[in-house]
């Protein structure tokens, strides 16, 4: 006997999901609103754009926000690359103990990111790169979970297709191009997300290397905006609305391969 789907629930279900929904827009809302809107106080008051005006003649926030997307390229591109070839290196190459190698990079993971604090500032002053945009993201293009996804991935790798490239010929890097690569394309923008949005949100390594504010990422001229006018609650609003861009932008563009990936798990 089929039961059937009665309306009333149908409704439930998609009033329950707009709640979640306006809970989880709730802060984007507020800091749109509060930048476009409110007073010094934190007061509603007509349409503006002078928190905006206010905001990037008190910080260089257009500046910062170049910085951020470059950092940001720059160290997700880093890790993507170099977990790739590592993990290909370990499940195609035939490394000698490729298990020991992998727990390698395990162990990087369990290691506190305070430990290696010392040592990476100490790198980055001897080569001369203090107060530079290289010195936020140099100490991470490597990074050992996205080493291990890859792996995982090229695990469940068919050996039977590797071996038939071998068969015609393909070197490593057409294997890699024309083969890996759009079989292991979800795992990449996975671990493309991941590197992105922890890349975007760091702030106590930026402001740790750089001193200049022109040098600085948006996240930290944020709190610096916050602290040189933290009475006024438009402007920082205002800051905060400009760094929410690039993640809403980010949220579009991947918005048709997260909803693919989605489907092709339920389907798997």
């Amino acid at each position: 006997m089929i039961r059937k789907t009665f309306p009333v629930s149908q409704g439930l279900w998609a009033v329950m999901a707009l709640i979640v929904t306006v809970l989880v827009m709730l802060p984007v809302l507020y800091i749109y609103v509060g930048a476009f809107f409110f007073d010094a106080n934190g007061l509603f008051k007509g349409f503006t754009l002078g928190n905006f005006m206010r905001a990037m003649s008190q910080m260089p926030l257009t500046q910062q926000l170049g910085n951020s997307i470059v950092v940001t390229v720059c160290q997700t591109a880093g890790q993507i690359v170099t977990a790739f070839l590592a993990a290909y290196a370990i499940v195609f190459c035939n490394l000698r103990r490729p298990g020991m190698w992998m727990m390698v990079f395990l162990m990087s993971m369990m290691v506190p990111g305070e430990t290696t604090l010392l040592s990476n500032y100490l790198n980055i002053a001897n080569w001369g790169l203090m107060d530079t945009i290289p010195a936020i993201f140099l100490p991470f293009l490597v990074q050992g979970f996205t080493v291990f996804l890859f792996r995982q991935a090229f695990r469940s790798f068919p050996k039977e297709l590797r071996e038939a490239s071998l068969i015609d010929g393909a070197g490593h890097l057409r294997f890699m191009i024309d083969v890996l690569l759009p079989i292991v394309k979800p795992t990449i923008i996975a671990a493309t997300i991941n590197a992105m949005v922890a890349a975007w949100n760091g702030y106590f390594w930026p402001l740790l290397v750089t001193n200049k504010p022109e040098h600085r990422t948006i996240q930290v001229g944020i709190t610096q905006l916050s602290g040189t006018d933290g009475s006024n609650i438009g402007v920082v609003l205002a800051g905060a609305a400009i760094a929410v861009i690039p993640a809403m932008i980010l949220t579009l563009l991947f918005n048709r391969s997260l909803r693919g990936m989605s489907v092709a798990g339920s389907i798997k």
